[in-house]
């Protein structure tokens, strides 16, 4: 996990982005590498939505999903759909600055974002494996088995029967929000119990 001797992080925002990216993607890396399936440490084919829906879960969980946060990965969505759309570098930060009201920075970093690399349609996949993480844990599953390495949501019936059968072992590494229960268990509910709207009007 390497960190630019320039970074700079609000502390505010230092659990939360840990949690995002050494709570999940390094905790599922190494999980998926304990097992003797080892592709679970380097992913199976469609892994990267709920990789990114977990980690922004994570930050929920840890109370770190403010309205400003959302709104940055509902600009990276708008924006990906304007790359998608055709729109040039010139075009998409305008649309965002004036029509979405992000400011001139935030317009231009996401802009720069999705524009990378000729477009990098990735940024989308936040909110939408969010959201389906919410429906996930809504019907009452499990969020422990999501963790057993970097697999997609519809993985993890093969998973959980593979489990059973002793061919794959329980995620030995937990994110550090476990060990929080009474925040970790109060929000886990939430997500349970609530619409994405509610839990979006919940007090930090």
């Amino acid at each position: 996990f390497l960190i630019s001797e320039t970074a700079l992080v609000h502390p505010q925002h230092l659990l939360p982005l840990l949690h995002h990216e050494i709570g999940t993607h390094l905790v599922t890396y190494f999980n998926g590498k304990t097992q003797p399936f080892q592709q679970l440490s380097t992913g199976l084919a469609g892994y990267e939505d709920l990789q990114e829906g977990l980690a922004v879960l994570a930050e929920f969980l840890r109370g770190g999903l403010p309205p400003e946060r959302l709104r940055t990965l509902a600009g990276r969505v708008i924006a990906v759909q304007a790359v998608a759309d055709g729109a040039e570098f010139v075009e998409t930060f305008r649309l965002l600055q004036n029509d979405y009201g992000f400011t001139q920075k935030q317009a231009f970093t996401t802009t720069l974002r999705v524009h990378r690399g000729g477009g990098l349609t990735k940024d989308l996949i936040y909110l939408k494996g969010f959201r389906d993480v919410l429906d996930y844990l809504s019907q009452g599953h499990e969020i422990e088995p999501l963790y057993v390495g970097k697999i997609a949501l519809r993985h993890v019936p093969y998973v959980q029967e593979l489990r059973r059968r002793g061919l794959i072992q329980t995620p030995p590494l937990l994110p550090r929000f476990y060990e929080e229960k009474s925040l970790f268990r109060e929000r886990l509910e939430q997500c349970r119990e609530l619409s994405f709207l509610q839990l979006m009007e919940i007090p930090r």
